[in-house]
């Protein structure tokens, strides 16, 4: 078996209180401010992200550009000693990014993460809606709100962003500290109303809190804060010491995977960065799953396209009419495809040099839905990343691999040998073609990863409109296929809507394609060529580049995880 901790992380920092906290810096350095007030702010910046940083904690900050050298320069120099690159990230919105002299995200991004928030093009004020929008995808992502400094408050009072920032975050509940004694907006709106010191749930009396706010030893005001937010319940996963917990969630779907292999080809292509490498957790269904399990073993996406293109229409023969009539009296008794033509393609594609691989070999955490045909029930697959939970360390990929993909009347069920008994398979698709859900479900129960830790990137393998609206009156002699369908959509449907609600629908990213009724059947091997492009198009477009740029593929490598075996 592979070495116990395995992983693409380097640097951990699980024994240190703060670790994987998420702070929410606010404020700027006033143009119009003495020249002691400035230097203090510039030093309290670089004294604090130096210490939060050190902490294993990540700041993120909404790019203003009196902040963002001196937190780029901090960053840099805790990389430079085996530091984590998300220490940082920076969040702008796509109104000011556009401009690269301007913002350049680019070179922000050899440093640190940097998240582009959508602009906003319709309203009276698209700058301050697109800051809006950036403020709120702030606010949902952090664990705790530090102020200083400031702009606006002298001239137009309403346009002061510590005060809305400082808002969000109180209505969110998050402790907050406000630095007023370095001057800026800070200072006049803590001076303003006082009483606002009463609401910002950081463990402090009122006494303690008007005391920060008026500090200006900035050692102190550092020391103060680190110390207090090591004291506070903050929200963190056992396991994520990231700033996100990353998800890759490949739908089932048959020969439509090539649409699938098509979007990771495309995304790792363009984006220059191995998909493998930079999620924490993959779950695949069905064809999903055969995909999945490929990248678990060191396969590249470029390579399972070309097992879709090449091995497709073997494991799919395209029939001429005679014998397309004979495969349909013969499919209404017995499965449609030989089970052991899918188990000999997947062999050679997953163990090319002959030598055996099992789940445990896998790079990542693997997650891949199935359905017992012996105990009725659902059943799922999984790396042995939790000491509880390793009974498939040993089974054999290709097994569970025909597992997940043993389509009822298509395939055979699959029979799996695991470390202790045999039973029987049936497709993971029945219970969760979209395995969305499933992947959240071992996150949080198993990996005790927070909610609001998740991010996924759920790949489908097409879809069509549905409706049976022509079946409202319908009995069982009518139903016939349909009902199949009927169950089968409404289940995928079920997961997308309930994983975008669960993990919030701005940590839920779906990149799929919706086309013609019936253009695009589970085994038309023919149409392969067409499905590999539309993956491209899809991927390609820059809306969906920007996104997995930003939140996935960003360069950070997937988190350390043990193998218990």
């Amino acid at each position: 078996m592979p070495a116990a901790g395995r992983g693409l992380g380097t640097t951990s920092y699980s024994h240190s209180p703060l670790h994987g906290v998420r702070i929410w810096l606010s404020g700027a350095v006033p143009p119009d401010a003495d020249a002691a007030y400035q230097s203090a702010l510039r030093t309290f910046v670089r004294h604090f992200a130096e210490q939060i940083f050190r902490a294993g904690a990540h700041i993120l900050h909404g790019s203003h550009p009196t902040f963002t050298p001196i937190l780029l320069e901090e960053a840099a120099k805790h990389i430079g000693s085996g530091g984590r690159k998300d220490c940082l990230t920076l969040v702008v919105s796509r109104f000011w990014s556009k401009d690269p002299k301007e913002v350049p995200v680019q070179e922000w991004r050899q440093t640190c993460m940097v998240y582009e928030t959508p602009e906003a093009t319709t309203g009276e004020s698209p700058r301050d809606d697109s800051l809006g929008l950036l403020r709120r995808w702030m606010s949902d992502r952090c664990d705790a709100f530090v102020a200083a400094g400031g702009l606006w408050w002298q001239p137009v009072a309403g346009r002061a962003g510590v005060p809305v920032e400082a808002g969000l975050a109180i209505d969110r509940g998050l402790p907050c500290f406000l630095i007023g004694g370095l001057g800026g907006a800070a200072q006049d709106y803590i001076a303003s109303r006082p009483e606002v010191l009463r609401s910002l749930r950081n463990g402090f009396d009122d006494a303690t809190n008007q005391q920060l706010a008026l500090e200006k030893n900035i050692p102190g005001i550092v020391h103060t804060i680190c110390s207090q937010l090591t004291r506070l319940p903050l929200v963190r996963g056992r396991v994520s010491d990231g700033i996100s917990f990353r998800i890759l969630a490949l739908d089932g779907g048959g020969i439509r995977g090539a649409f699938t292999a098509s979007v990771l080809a495309t995304l790792e292509s363009s984006l220059g960065v191995p998909i493998i490498g930079q999620f924490d957790l993959v779950a695949g269904t069905s064809t999903g799953g055969i995909l999945a399990i490929a990248l678990g073993l060191g396969l590249q996406p470029t390579d399972m396209l070309r097992f879709y293109r090449e091995r497709g229409p073997t494991v799919f023969p395209i029939m001429r009419f005679h014998k397309r009539l004979r495969s349909k009296l013969y499919h209404a008794i017995k499965p449609k495809y030989s089970q052991a033509v899918l188990r000999r393609e997947l062999e050679q594609a997953y163990f090319p040099n002959g030598q055996s691989k099992v789940l445990g070999d896998s790079v990542c955490r693997l997650v891949i839905p199935a359905y017992d045909a012996v105990s009725g029930v659902c059943h799922v697959f999984r790396t042995p990343h939790h000491p509880l939970l390793k009974a498939d360390a040993s089974t054999n990929a290709a097994e569970v691999a025909l597992a997940t993909a043993a389509a009822p009347t298509y395939f055979s069920s699959a029979v799996v040998r695991n470390m202790v008994s045999e039973a029987s398979y049936f497709d993971g698709g029945v219970w969760a073609s979209c395995p969305a859900m499933a992947a959240i479900v071992e996150a949080v129960c198993y990996l005790n990863v927070p909610l609001d830790r998740i991010d996924i990137l759920s790949v489908g393998t097409t879809d069509e409109p549905f409706t049976v609206k022509s079946m409202a009156e319908a009995g069982w002699a009518r139903w016939g296929r349909t009902l199949i369908s009927l169950l089968m959509n409404a289940q995928q449907d079920a997961s997308v809507r309930h994983a975008q609600l669960l993990v919030g629908e701005p940590r839920f990213l779906r990149v799929n394609v919706t086309t013609t009724p019936g253009m695009y059947a589970l085994d038309g091997a023919k149409e392969i060529e067409d499905l590999i492009a539309l993956g491209n198009r899809k991927a390609s477009q820059p809306d969906i580049l920007n996104q997995v740029k930003s939140r996935f593929l960003n360069g950070i490598g997937a988190m350390n995880w043990t193998d218990f075996v």
